[in-house]
């Protein structure tokens, strides 16, 4: 074996895309492997090294989709190929025109509902790699056994500690990451902000809400914390401050990054007090949560689904209270939980009052994310698709 497929494309603005530019860039990295990818990269700004490591990589892409668009045959390719799958367990995009020797499905699940036909594509493939220890758990309750966990990396390059003048003294600036819809939990952080701010007015909510995928944001209708759902801007971005000011938060009092490539992050996070991500669900363990603990950051996480994977409260400030979320028609919500607006405000309350324990704790997740290198975490999904090879 001396190559391995990805079947998905590389990006700078989606989780999807930086897990695959992460593997291949570890993969370039190693004189044993190398990367083949059979899809276009959309909005990859890798920067000027990794786009020079990365330009044969994307030279043979445009050959394999050649290929693919003149026979208009599927192709079987001599080693294995990473697929992303859907939650009913069938390839996605470019998985469904490249197989490998074998096939290696990675899969980030919400839904937990599945059709027993779900589970037999499943059950066929050799290994399936989740994102996190409750996607395992779901499944194993399924009675799969081929299923490996390997959870995701951070940059520690980029995403680290930074000491050193802030930009914005003087304002205490609360994070919140993640594209906008109701499983990322904005409408909870805005509701908790806004009571937060009415005692400390220095406050600010910095915000990266804005995705590649704008149309989910009507799913914030179905919140009771918040009013009606943000507009749509003709240059394809949502108008977040007029969102949060139309819910009580006055512009001063919110900065919208816009769509902020993951190399952008660190300067931004460097000025920012502390994160919080109060999703009702994660399939995984939320890469711009991680990406804030290694900056040292104190951070209020959900305890729930994929978050459980990195929380400790030596290290975050969990919100413990859990209630029930109704997942839609037809889906299934096992371990979906819904954080309480009281105990969100309280935990930023706590971080305001004590800085230096807060501070600490956040060190302390700094360590702990040292140890989810994505050198690290890529070994482990390489040693997996090896183990699936034979």
């Amino acid at each position: 074996m001396d190559r391995i497929g990805l079947a998905w494309e590389l990006s700078s603005v989606t989780g999807w895309g930086l897990y695959g530019l992460q593997i291949a860039l570890q993969l370039l990295r190693r004189d044993d492997l190398q990367p083949e990818l059979f899809k276009q990269p959309s909005q990859l700004a890798p920067g000027p090294l990794a786009a020079a490591a990365l330009a044969p990589v994307l030279a043979r892409q445009r050959q394999w989709f050649a290929r693919v668009q003149q026979s208009r045959q599927p192709q079987s390719v001599p080693f294995p190929v990473l697929k992303t799958l859907q939650s009913d367990f069938t390839a996605m995009g470019a998985g469904a025109w490249f197989f490998g020797q074998p096939d290696v499905g990675v899969v980030f699940f919400e839904n937990t509902r599945f059709s027993p036909e779900s589970i037999a594509r499943a059950r066929a493939l050799p290994r399936v790699v989740v994102g996190s220890s409750w996607n395992a758990r779901v499944l194993a309750a399924q009675g799969l056994t081929n299923v490996a966990t390997v959870l995701q990396g951070v940059d520690l390059r980029r995403f680290h500690p930074r000491p050193g003048p802030r930009l914005l003294p003087g304002r205490f600036v609360v994070f919140s990451g993640g594209k906008l819809e109701h499983r990322k939990g904005h409408d909870l952080v805005l509701a908790a902000f806004r009571r937060f701010r009415a005692r400390h007015p220095e406050a600010l909510l910095l915000t990266a809400w804005q995705s590649p995928w704008p149309e989910k944001a009507a799913t914030m209708a179905q919140s009771p914390h918040v009013s009606g759902v943000p507009e749509k801007r003709a240059n394809g971005l949502l108008d977040v401050v007029g969102w949060c000011a139309a819910n009580g938060l006055p512009p001063g009092a919110v900065v919208d990054l816009g769509l902020v490539p993951n190399q952008a992050l660190p300067d931004l996070l460097a000025d920012a007090d502390c994160a919080v991500f109060a999703s009702r669900y994660e399939s995984g363990t939320n890469l711009p949560a991680m990406e804030c603990m290694a900056m040292g950051l104190p951070v209020v996480l959900s305890d729930n689904t994929g978050h459980q994977d990195i929380i400790d409260p030596a290290h975050c400030f969990p919100l413990r209270r859990q209630g029930p979320v109704a997942p839609p028609p037809g889906w299934g919500g096992e371990g979906w939980g819904e954080s309480d607006v009281d105990e969100l405000d309280a935990a930023l309350e706590q971080i305001f009052q004590d800085r230096a324990a807060a501070a600490a704790r956040g060190q302390r997740a700094a360590a702990a994310m040292a140890r989810l290198s994505w050198p690290g975490q890529v070994d482990q999904l390489i040693a997996t698709v090896q183990a699936a090879a034979g």
